[in-house]
């Protein structure tokens, strides 16, 4: 069976596959949820004990503490709207691979 087919001009999906992505997308979330709560804790972990640096034995896994600063930015959507001919001059183009975009609920 193929997962991905044209009939009558039109792109069929077959149920196995959105049911894998869908699945996949879900175990993604659960991952972050988890990794983004195991980061929180080192960081915590990091500030109230001074530790700037930390690595595992083997050094597969380093962690490098940075404090909270502030970030200067260029506000490109009011330049271009304020001073469309200086954000012209200064902009720039790039190629960019194809890719596929994926919203999936769960």
């Amino acid at each position: 069976m193929e997962l991905v087919k044209l009939e009558n001009n039109q792109i069929v999906v077959s149920d196995s596959l959105v049911n894998a992505l869908k699945e996949f997308e879900k175990k993604r979330v659960e991952i972050e949820i988890q990794e983004k709560q195991l980061k929180e804790e080192l960081l915590e972990s990091m500030e109230k004990y001074g530790i700037t640096n930390w690595q595992t034995e083997d050094g597969s896994i380093k962690a490098v503490y940075r404090s909270a600063s502030t970030r200067t930015t260029i506000d490109s959507a009011r330049l271009k709207n304020e001073l469309p001919d200086v954000a012209e001059e200064y902009s720039k183009t790039t190629n960019v691979k194809s890719s596929v975009s994926l919203t999936i609920e769960v």
